[in-house]
């Protein structure tokens, strides 16, 4: 059987479609999976303290991305006024991690508002230190009114 002409460019066309529809949804959809790995290097062009601690002074003893760390679990660990949960955290380019647990209920302390006590743990690769501390709640959130790092007897 013969073709006729028309009918094969009519085919032809609808193959060139085809072949587009689907050169171009695979370049869409591949096109991001050739892209290079996210530079994991921190390199300190941001600043590491929240807007909300920036007006509480770090522990003596603490470095500051550490306290950064767990003090966002703090803030975590505060939230519920009965429970005691210990929160964990991690400063990942400082290689330290710890935990968070308050230490029983949030208690009225007069002018100071509501408080609660608690204690917080640093562990580094040369060892681990604690840390005990008060936080108070204000309208701008829990603010930590003493800390201080537990020396061992």
């Amino acid at each position: 059987m013969l073709i006729s002409a028309p009918y094969t460019r009519a085919a032809a066309l609808r193959t060139a479609r085809c072949t587009l529809t689907f050169v171009a949804v695979g370049a869409v959809l591949g096109g991001c999976s050739g892209t290079a790995a996210l530079d994991p290097m921190a390199t300190g062009s941001i600043s590491a303290h929240p807007v909300a601690y920036a007006s509480e002074p770090v522990p003596k003893g603490v470095a500051p991305e550490d306290w950064v760390a767990a003090r966002k679990a703090l803030a975590e660990a505060l939230v519920d006024k009965e429970a005691a949960p210990s929160v964990p955290w991690e400063n990942y380019p400082g290689a330290t991690r710890g935990t968070v647990t308050p230490l029983g209920p949030t208690a009225d302390a007069g002018g100071s508002g509501q408080c609660r006590e608690f204690l917080m743990s640093f562990v580094k690769q040369s060892g681990e230190e604690w840390l005990q501390g008060e936080a108070c709640r204000t309208k701008a959130g829990w603010k930590v009114d003493q800390a201080r790092l537990l020396e061992r007897s």
